[in-house]
């Protein structure tokens, strides 16, 4: 068998170059980005609906605070409703205030965004009320 030669060729200006071109990093360059655009708004997204079911949590235990002294105490308590915050309150003694986050709001069925739960824990529309 013969030997092969190769021949190679320089090209004009006699100088053999290495590497990437602009083109080829600038789009490198840009498939990063877009790449990590998309993490970044998956993360943003991700981190806004922990943010929201940790506030539905936490709202859901103070209402299960008013409901637990409701039957313990064999009393009535007041949940009271604002455009920004909410009272869980047993007569003049709070039992739970919370802040609503600005993006949030909450609606209630209850007269006058006032709700009760009776001394049985009931859910009740009137203060008295068994």
């Amino acid at each position: 068998m013969g030997t092969h030669s190769f021949r190679t060729t320089t090209p004009p200006g006699g100088r053999r170059e290495l590497g990437y071109t602009g083109i080829e990093i600038l789009m490198v360059l840009a498939l990063a980005a877009i790449l990590i655009a998309g993490a970044v708004l998956g993360f943003k997204k991700n981190i806004n609906q922990e943010q929201i079911d940790g506030w539905a949590r936490s709202t859901t235990r103070d209402l299960d605070a008013g409901w637990q002294e409701a039957v313990t105490r064999r009393a009535t308590v007041t949940i009271t409703l604002t455009s920004s915050t909410y009272l869980v309150a047993n007569g003049a003694r709070t039992i739970r205030y919370g802040q609503l986050p600005s993006d949030i709001s909450i609606t209630s069925t209850c007269t006058s965004s006032i709700c009760y739960f009776s001394r049985r824990g009931v859910p009740v529309t009137a203060a008295g009320a068994s």
